[in-house]
């Protein structure tokens, strides 16, 4: 038989074999295998209940026995946080930013004007 749409058991057109019907369990081996796969879901079953009812033990047992177990350094600090800038305050450091760039700028050529000028001085001189 085929399963179709809305669980209706539909035979197929084709009648079986000879080795198709030696191959069907017999009604009898079909009710134990059902019985010993009910035992074996029903065992799952009150495992699994155990084991949720235990958990709060189990958790409780592993965090005593790591009260005195420093975590890694990596994970000990949290990590930084991006928080967002104010545009005011973005425009100020990006201002800020320009300034030093601009002084530093000006140094840089101060000093290379300053050491041109020492070296074509002291040039003039030899």
């Amino acid at each position: 038989m085929a399963l179709f749409s809305g669980n209706r058991k539909v035979r197929s057109r084709r009648p079986k074999t000879a080795q198709e019907l030696k191959q069907e369990p017999s009604p009898r081996a079909k009710s134990r295998h059902l019985a010993k796969r009910a035992d074996e879901v029903s065992s799952e079953i009150h495992r699994l209940e155990c084991y949720i009812t235990a958990a709060p033990r189990l958790e409780r047992q592993q965090r005593m026995a790591n009260v005195n177990i420093v975590p890694p350094m990596e994970l000990s600090s949290p990590a930084p946080r991006h928080r967002r800038v104010p545009i005011a305050q973005q425009r100020a450091r990006r201002g800020e930013r320009l300034r030093l760039f601009t002084e530093s700028a000006l140094v840089i050529g101060t000093i290379a004007g300053v050491v041109g000028w020492l070296n074509q001085w002291f040039h003039f001189w030899n």
